[in-house]
């Protein structure tokens, strides 16, 4: 019986709207010829691909893994995610406006990268 107690359920759903979103875009494409609408279609079928893969690789090592003591790896609280964040946006924005001012956002993009990776090894 599938239904949402199902275990495949959620990466069988993200696979569907992945689908779907593929089918809209090519369907979108040929009754528009327009590009920005069609790379977001896209974009968000490819987004939904890629949570239905994590999805599965998840299932599939939960089905695989015969430790009961092992915990799920959730990093501590920080304020590296922000900074990654941030540094994605200035740096995105930069290669918009010119690629002077991507390069600050590409510097602190890698150092809040850096900071995120140290602290998650120090993690005790």
């Amino acid at each position: 019986m599938t239904g949402v107690n199902d275990p495949d359920f959620g990466w069988k759903m993200f696979a569907g709207i992945s689908v779907f979103m593929a089918v809209i875009g090519v369907v979108y494409w040929f009754a528009s010829y327009e590009p920005a609408g069609t790379v977001m279609l896209g974009l968000a079928a490819t987004l939904a691909g890629l949570c239905a893969l994590y999805l599965r690789v998840e299932l599939g090592r939960a089905d695989t893994s015969t430790d009961h003591d092992d915990e799920q790896y959730l990093p501590h609280s920080s304020v590296w995610p922000f900074g990654i964040a941030l540094g994605a946006l200035l740096a995105a924005n930069g290669a918009i406006v010119g690629f002077a001012f991507a390069i600050p956002g590409a510097v602190l993009l890698m150092f809040a990268v850096v900071g995120f990776v140290a602290q998650t090894r120090r993690r005790a």
